[in-house]
């Protein structure tokens, strides 16, 4: 079995954390290089898929790369992000798939198609968009608090106490605990105000790790 070592310092290392990011080496699976955030299960994710890419594994050593996956599978287990792995990949739109939020794009510019695609993925988005708008209903919809039925399940989110409250199968077994939205909660801010869609969503990419979703 490789002993697992912390990474040296590397050419295309990062001097610091990137904007907005933790400031503490330890949130980073590399924390030499400030790569791989593991802070929220959302990262933790990320980190996984991109850290399964050969390329970027050659970038270090066999111990290194044991040190890494260490840190990313502890991450893992401790926000209770299950990896579904079929042939000894990673299913591409399995359990809480989503996109990765852009690096070169700054979150008020996105619109409400990439901010979603972030919370979604693209198979879930497809899958949001397609829901029939006569089974959405949005109740209330004020500055603050959206809320109404998507089929047959609630939806209920408000952004001052930064809570979403939802029902289906997918959000309680899955995307809730990752902090995601499934195609329920992406059907109902499709039929949002479009400027309040776009600030509810920003809000949320911002404050995600504030945020309680239940």
């Amino acid at each position: 079995m490789v002993r697992a070592v912390k990474p040296g310092r590397k050419r295309d290392g990062r001097l610091g954390p990137p904007q907005g990011y933790p400031k503490d080496p330890e949130k980073y699976a590399d924390p030499a290089n400030w790569k791989y955030p593991v802070h929220t299960p959302f990262h933790a994710r990320a980190a996984r898929r991109y850290f399964n890419k050969p390329g970027n594994r050659a970038k270090y050593t066999p111990e290194e790369q044991a040190y890494i996956d260490k840190k990313i599978n502890e991450a893992l287990e401790r926000f209770g992000v299950a990896v579904k792995v079929r042939d000894g990949a990673i299913e591409e739109e399995a359990g809480i798939i989503q996109a990765d939020l852009p690096m070169d794009k700054d979150i008020d510019r996105m619109n409400v198609d990439e901010l979603l695609l972030v919370l979604l993925g693209r198979n879930r988005l497809a899958s949001a968009k397609g829901i029939d708008p006569g089974l959405v209903s949005v109740d209330k919809d004020t500055a603050t608090l959206f809320s109404g039925t998507v089929k047959a399940y609630g939806v209920r989110i408000d952004a001052k106490e930064n809570r979403i409250e939802h029902d289906c199968v997918d959000w309680r077994s899955n995307r809730a605990k990752a902090r995601l939205f499934c195609k329920h909660l992406g059907a109902f801010v499709v039929r949002l105000d479009p400027a309040k869609a776009v600030g509810l969503l920003r809000k949320l990419l911002r404050e995600r790790d504030g945020w309680n979703f239940e």
